[in-house]
């Protein structure tokens, strides 16, 4: 199956955010840790907080948030796909694809604060608790692509299946997720 430029630019997106996130989160946490050890004597720097934020990791990996906004768009693309509306179709790519963007920064930082952990404290890489996050990812991938209420759209009379199917299954990714 080939996949259409709208996926691929979303891909090349995904990709670059990943990069830039992650090397960003690599160089911010490095000068934090230059400012740390020898930036304390400044007046303006010594009067700053300056910490790495690892408390912060896992609090963003194991954060629900998504997994709900997951499930209720999947439940809300079953909806729409009972009704006709460009408007809703358009409306839940849109929040598809900016969520998938907003996960692969999260997922991008939490990287680049991993390689920083390993470089700087030889921190074993853990990606366990990450599951959800990847999952999350996985599933509004595939809602703004292969899957959008617009692409389901062209299956005929099977959408009102995957309808049926949407409607159920995100209640069951709220409580798996």
């Amino acid at each position: 199956m080939p996949v259409s430029r709208d996926i691929a630019d979303l891909l090349k997106v995904l990709a670059v955010t990943l990069l830039l996130f992650g090397v960003a989160t690599l160089v911010m946490l490095y000068v934090i840790y230059l400012l740390t050890q020898y930036g304390g004597n400044l007046p303006l720097i010594s009067a700053l907080p300056v910490k790495t934020p690892p408390a912060l990791v896992p609090m963003l990996a194991d954060n629900r948030l998504f997994a709900t906004l997951a499930a209720a768009h999947v439940t809300a693309t079953g909806l729409a796909l009972l009704i006709s509306s460009n408007t809703i179709d358009m409306a839940l790519l849109i929040t598809s694809k900016a969520v998938t963007v907003v996960l692969t920064a999260l997922l991008g930082f939490v990287g680049g604060h991993m390689i920083y952990l390993q470089l700087t404290e030889k921190i074993a890489f853990n990606i366990a608790p990450l599951t959800p996050a990847f999952i999350t990812f996985v599933v509004f991938l595939v809602l703004s692509s292969f899957l959008s209420a617009y692409n389901v759209r062209q299956w005929g009379k099977l959408r009102f299946v995957a309808a049926v199917v949407g409607i159920l299954a995100g209640p069951l990714l709220l409580v798996w997720l």
